[in-house]
């Protein structure tokens, strides 16, 4: 009883240090947060008197921005140690290019697979989108997790990533699976699966961490890993994503070593209809941005965010603009803004024909 007792009040105050701890970090981010705004304004101020100034007053307006880029680089790093500790698997989407994005992980993934002579395939089906909105940092991580997992745990077998595509309406749902020929797992014997798989990779000699960030990862960009195996007959994991489709054109993969323009041996997909993500919103709403960046007012920004660009038909451009956005970079958003207009609308931006 004394024993129970001892342990719940270490779990009690361990608890409390920890939420503590966590408390002070979100007191720096805020705080970082508070002293980067009005910099970030003076630096814009700065920038302007800079470009009329005579000669004699640049140099002294050239200490200033000196100073300020001084106090913004120290103040970046107190924001981005805050980050790390509140949001270590943060995601964010910008454009990229899926296929080269499978090409990329169907290299690393040959090599993984050579290590116990295994065979690494690929196949994709469905209309895969050329470029979409999401973190492909991130899902590369997830991917290459799961892969290096089937490598280590498959011995003169096949690991094969299946990607299949489906368009739906400015969306394309994602299906994603890596399965193995390998040792596999009962998992009947194990009600909690991802605590099974540790438990393995620990045995293995890794850390045993891999699912657990791939599922965390997964879960920020609205997905869920699952899993079905059977011991002795290899292992499948699997998830699904909606993601915005920027470019909808693309030739089809099939597996196979990765070559321009597409996979070879598998006949092109059919066209799919581009989507306008990649318009900003009109001239109006991007002179008030540019203004809202100026003076560094970091609210002001998230609701003209929810206002004027929370839809998919802007997604290329807000996702640029959310990753400024999570730096501070206040004359980056102002840039952007400006170096926008013209080439969006006031409404959605038309789309191509199918």
């Amino acid at each position: 009883m004394l024993t129970s007792a001892l342990n719940a009040n270490l779990s009690t105050a361990l608890s409390d240090a920890q939420t503590k701890e966590r408390q002070k970090v979100e007191v720096l981010g805020y705080i970082g947060h508070d002293l980067r705004a009005p910099l970030a304004t003076i630096k814009g101020y700065s920038e302007l008197l800079l470009a009329d100034a005579p000669p004699k007053q640049q140099g002294l307006v050239k200490t200033i921005q000196r100073s300020v880029k001084y106090q913004l680089d120290l103040i970046d790093e107190l924001l981005e140690y805050a980050k790390s500790e509140l949001q270590p698997l943060a995601v964010r989407p910008a454009p990229i290019d899926l296929q080269a994005l499978l090409d990329d992980i169907s290299d690393y993934a040959v090599s993984l697979c050579a290590q116990q002579n295994n065979h690494f395939h690929c196949h994709v089906s469905g209309a895969l989108p050329r470029r979409i909105a999401m973190d492909g940092k991130r899902l590369q991580q997830v991917l290459l997790n799961l892969v290096s997992n089937a490598a280590k745990f498959t011995r003169d077998g096949v690991v094969t990533l299946t990607v299949n595509a489906r368009q739906e309406g400015e969306f394309c749902v994602l299906h994603i699976s890596v399965s193995d020929t390998g040792i596999g797992i009962d998992l009947a014997q194990k009600p909690d699966i991802f605590d099974a798989f540790q438990q393995i990779q620990a045995e293995g000699g890794s850390t045993g961490l891999g699912l657990f960030i791939s599922q965390r990862i997964l879960m920020a960009m609205g997905g869920s890993l699952e899993v079905s195996s059977t011991a002795g007959q290899g292992t499948t994991f699997s998830f699904e994503l909606d993601v915005p489709v920027i470019d909808g054109s693309g030739a089809a993969p099939a597996s196979g070593p990765p070559a321009a323009g597409g996979w070879p041996g598998q006949p092109a997909r059919p066209a799919v209809a581009t989507v306008a993500a990649v318009a900003p919103p009109g001239d109006a709403a991007l002179d008030e941005l540019a203004e809202l960046a100026l003076h560094g007012r970091l609210t002001d920004i998230e609701g003209w965010i929810n206002h004027h660009a929370n839809g998919t038909a802007h997604a290329a451009f807000t996702a640029a603009l959310l990753d400024r956005l999570e730096q501070f970079d206040f004359a980056g958003i102002r840039s952007l803004a400006l170096h926008s207009k013209g080439s969006g609308s006031a409404g959605t931006a038309p789309q191509s024909a199918p």
